[in-house]
């Protein structure tokens, strides 16, 4: 069916294939009709009705009373079509299918009939989908380009024909999932956790919705991350760069609204954590963020076995913070948490394991490695470097000393398209993995260390808390991270009483807190 659709809207445009396009439709109307709830199939048959009216010209009669009556059917049958279930085929036949054949042939009752149930079908399906703000639950954003497409094509259908128009909640929710869309569009085309088979219709795509619906912000936000115009840097847009919902199980970091930010867009649905990094349309890491815990030589899947919950978000003009967590057992608790750094640079994602069992722990994650991206290593040190034409990104394992040679206690390799980080300790562990982010810092010389952490005199072990000193050229930041109760502490000359804490060096030698979690 998807192959005879297909040819049918490309045999439509000449009336050189009629006779073949013909012969294709006849075999398809002799099919027994089935619900189509494949989102290709349901993509071409919508594309069919928008080619029905050019097609007129070129059929017989009775061949094309018959496909119009064929997709009326399929629109009836596609508006019990379950769009929690089924979002983008029940939204392309229960909702674009009805809207188009009316569009083109209001003085037919069979179509105008079907109308108002599809004015009614999408006034729901937005409401249903979307979380209020524009942006629909994590597993439906693979389909965001194509649910965004569907509903640009309604809304212009609606612009055209005032007796046609869906609820105003289901207005509202259009536009802010235009906003949504800006925050999520890539430097050339394209959005998080989409498919790239074509960046340039995206990008189409995006100007067309942002004109129909959107505002002067987001207007103005589309053209600076196209490439369009340039935006005064000094003038700060209304559209936040970073979001976050928790319905939605979704989080986007984002440096900016410009074409080569760099953006961290999370989702948590489940039991399943998808990430992509990205700085401009270069995807760095794309994919499940797998881990795997061994509690006492007993091994447990950290990524399968319970729910993610959000248990922090903050977002400022310094740094934008998500944290997750999950139990792994009665008495082990897996806490992942994504800091983004706007202007120093930086993503800094880490696994803390807290359990209240004396045990050793093993523990693994998986960073899945985007399209293109390859790895470089440092001759004897844990630093990786991750590049496509260019320097996109070095790795740098915290947790692991800087220098290979007498490491027993974990690593940092490339495994099946994925860099691994393994991590040995015992009752609580830390597992950091810092990102530069930075062009202008790819060539300059790093160093990073462990801290002593100090309380009441004495020097703590790593299972209650931890510290570290990362070094880029003369830029410097401290990392620490509390395991237990949060007391009064001290690290490198700075007095912490906090669970999570990172600050910058200023060239003066004090410290310049970026973000505190209590």
């Amino acid at each position: 069916t998807l192959s005879f659709l297909s040819q049918i809207t490309n045999f439509s445009r000449s009336t050189k294939h009629t006779e073949a396009t013909e012969t294709l439709l006849i075999q398809w109307l002799s099919t027994t009709p089935a619900e189509t709830t494949h989102s290709a199939e349901a993509l071409q048959t919508v594309a069919c009705a928008w080619s029905l009216s050019e097609l007129s010209q070129l059929l017989d009669a009775e061949l094309w009373w018959g496909v119009l009556e064929r997709l009326v059917s399929t629109a009836a049958d596609a508006l019990q079509l379950d769009v929690v279930t089924h979002p983008l085929p029940a939204n392309l036949l229960g909702g674009e299918l009805p809207l188009v054949l009316a569009y083109y042939f209001p003085e037919l009752k069979s179509t105008s009939d079907l109308s108002s149930l599809a004015i009614e079908f999408l006034s729901e399906a937005l409401v249903e989908i979307l979380d209020g703000e524009g942006m629909p639950k994590a597993n439906y954003l693979p389909f965001f380009g194509p649910l965004l497409g569907s509903w640009t094509r309604c809304r212009a259908i609606i612009k055209h024909r005032s007796k046609l128009s869906w609820s105003d909640d289901a207005e509202g929710q259009y536009r802010w999932m235009i906003t949504q869309a800006v925050r999520m569009s890539r430097g050339q085309g394209g959005f998080a956790f989409g498919i790239n088979d074509n960046l340039l219709a995206d990008r189409d795509l995006l100007l067309s919705a942002v004109e129909l619906g959107g505002n002067r912000s987001d207007a103005i936000a589309a053209d600076s991350i196209l490439g369009r115009k340039k935006r005064d840097a000094d003038k700060p847009l209304a559209i936040d760069a970073s979001y976050h919902s928790e319905w939605a199980a979704v989080g986007l970091l984002r440096s900016k609204l410009t074409k080569k930010s760099r953006q961290l867009s999370v989702t948590y649905e489940k039991s399943e954590n998808q990430i992509e990094l990205a700085q401009g349309n270069s995807v760095v890491f794309a994919g499940e963020l797998a881990s795997q815990l061994t509690l006492d030589k007993t091994v447990g899947d950290g990524a399968s076995r319970n729910d993610w919950e959000q248990v922090a978000w903050e977002s400022d003009t310094e740094v934008d913070y998500l944290e997750i967590e999950k139990d792994i057992s009665p008495h082990t608790r897996l806490q992942r948490s994504f800091l983004l750094a706007r202007s120093d640079q930086f993503l800094l994602v880490a696994d803390a394991v807290i359990s209240r069992s004396d045990m050793p722990i093993h523990h693994r994650i998986d960073f899945p490695l985007g399209d293109g991206m390859t790895v470089d290593s440092e001759q004897g040190s844990w630093e990786l470097t991750l590049k496509d034409s260019q320097t996109r990104a070095r790795v740098l394992p915290l947790g692991l000393p800087e220098w290979k040679a007498g490491c027993r206690h974990g690593s940092l390799q490339v495994k099946r398209r994925s860099l691994r980080i393994e991590q040995t300790g015992h009752t609580r562990l830390f597992v950091p993995l810092f990102i530069d982010l930075s062009p202008k810092r790819a060539g300059k010389k790093l160093t990073w260390r462990r801290l002593s952490i100090g309380e009441n005199r004495r020097n703590l072990s790593p299972d209650v808390a931890v510290g570290y000193r990362v070094q880029i050229g003369r830029e410097q930041w401290l990392i620490y991270r509390s395991l237990d109760r949060p007391t009064p502490r001290t690290v490198l000359g700075q007095n912490l009483l906090c669970e999570f804490h990172v600050s910058r060096f200023l060239p003066s030698g004090d410290a310049e807190p970026l973000i505190e979690v209590q």
